[in-house]
């Protein structure tokens, strides 16, 4: 009898780390546009690489031209960069060859200040219409939105900044935030803890693409990568 208690109880052991294992992961993508912002973002990338997270940079041309040596250190630190425009003017009526030479101005900045070829574009105020996603296409551009907007922008919303990326936060979704405030940069530094102690785990924008088994194509709009049984 007491060989067997034994055993049962080895296997029940055996068993808990398999359990853990079959666990399904949640995956978020943490994205922040309008910048790089200089001291600020500088700050946000000591925050996420103390706790080991990659994130999506949306940045503008003219904040580049403003601190080069900013972007280099995002793209440095293992992060993805996408472009948010050459000066973030709305875009949605713009004419074909007008949005084209922006976003390749934009792209050329990137690539200039620290030698990445962006492939995601999110545009301002996630507006756009078909003249420009025409633009992004024939750019090689995805065009990457949101899921999650806690409206950080907005000193008159602060107070809910992080009640709603906690309670938005899904499988799959993508966060948008800005790296413009020191609000903002405290508030996503205390979203990745609380939702990393529920079992989240955060990635790039591609990253989360490639996880569910989604090929970004140049010209077509996501929101999010919900899980592959929906």
């Amino acid at each position: 009898m007491k060989k067997l208690f034994c055993l049962l109880a080895a296997l029940a052991l055996l068993a808990q780390p398999l359990r853990a294992a079959e666990e399904p992961k949640c995956y978020l993508a943490l994205t922040f546009d309008d910048g790089p912002s200089g001291e600020l973002t500088e700050r946000l990338l000591e925050g996420l690489a103390e706790r080991q997270v990659h994130a999506t940079f949306f940045v503008c041309g003219y904040r580049i031209a403003e601190f080069p040596d900013t972007l280099s250190h995002i793209a440095a630190a293992g992060h993805e960069i996408g472009l948010h425009s050459s000066n973030h003017d709305y875009m949605q009526k713009m004419d074909y060859g007008t949005a084209l030479r922006d976003l390749t101005g934009c792209a050329k900045a990137v690539e200039d200040a620290c030698g990445v070829r962006a492939q995601l574009f999110r545009p301002p105020g996630g507006l756009y219409g078909d003249t420009l996603l025409s633009a992004a296409k024939d750019a090689g551009l995805s065009v990457i939105l949101w899921s999650v907007d806690p409206c950080d922008w907005n000193e008159a919303a602060w107070d809910g900044v992080l009640p709603t990326v906690l309670s938005e936060a899904h499988d799959g979704r993508i966060i948008l935030m800005h790296d413009l405030s020191a609000h903002s940069v405290t508030c996503a530094l205390q979203a990745i803890d609380r939702l990393h102690a529920q079992g989240y785990t955060f990635c790039t924008v591609s990253e989360l693409a490639a996880l569910r088994g989604t090929a970004l194509l140049p010209g077509e709009v996501y929101t999010g990568f919900p899980p592959l049984d929906g």
